[in-house]
């Protein structure tokens, strides 16, 4: 049996984050970065965090992963992420 060929969406409309508060669990650090402010926050409490996401491997990826889903690789501490919830919740909905 063949595969089926389907043809190009014609009607493709890429998907934008809707406002909301942003935090290191949900937020996809692709939005984090687009967000001056938050971004801010973020290299004030994690040193060389452009180092540590800045991997041509992970860059693709930063819209589909959120800092608190690297903790278990060790990049971030928690300790770190608990800080930025605090300043980002700060910033309201964004």
């Amino acid at each position: 049996m063949d595969a089926p060929l389907y043809p190009p969406a014609r009607a493709f409309v890429m998907p934008r984050r809707l406002p909301g508060l942003l935090d290191t669990k949900d937020t996809a650090i692709a939005d984090l970065k687009a967000i001056p402010q938050a971004w801010a926050i973020v290299k004030a409490e994690i040193p060389n965090v452009e180092a540590r996401v800045g991997n041509e491997m992970i860059k693709p990826h930063l819209g589909n992963f959120s800092f608190r889903s690297l903790l278990q690789f060790g990049v971030v501490k928690s300790d770190a992420l608990d800080r930025i919830d605090q300043k980002l919740k700060a910033l309201g909905e964004r």
